[in-house]
């Protein structure tokens, strides 16, 4: 009776290969767009929600980048890069005619 079962059914924990994808292609769309709604909307009234829709991003971004080592070498790599992205499209300014700031 307790020794009929079979252990051939996959674990409920798995994920095939395409939701992952998708999921990690929408983190990383939602990083792009936190970090230039972030740079964009700098000095306006909408500075608050764009510098939190970056850092909502941020730990998203970078849970998926730990999860992306799972997954494979191209995955993390892609991963890693649009981190490193978000976060230089949020420091660097692209505006022209602007100076340095002194201290």
């Amino acid at each position: 009776m307790g020794g009929d079962r079979k252990d051939s059914a996959a674990p409920m924990n798995e994920l095939d290969f395409p939701t992952i994808a998708w999921l990690l292609i929408s983190v990383q769309l939602f990083g792009f767009l936190s970090a230039w709604a972030a740079r964009l909307s700098e000095g306006s009234k909408l500075q608050a929600l764009g510098q939190h829709l970056f850092f909502i991003a941020l730990p998203l971004m970078g849970g998926a980048t730990v999860a992306a080592f799972t997954v494979g070498p191209g995955c993390w790599l892609l991963c890693c890069t649009t981190l490193a992205t978000m976060i230089l499209t949020v420091t660097c300014d692209f505006r022209k005619g602007r100076e340095a700031a002194t201290w």
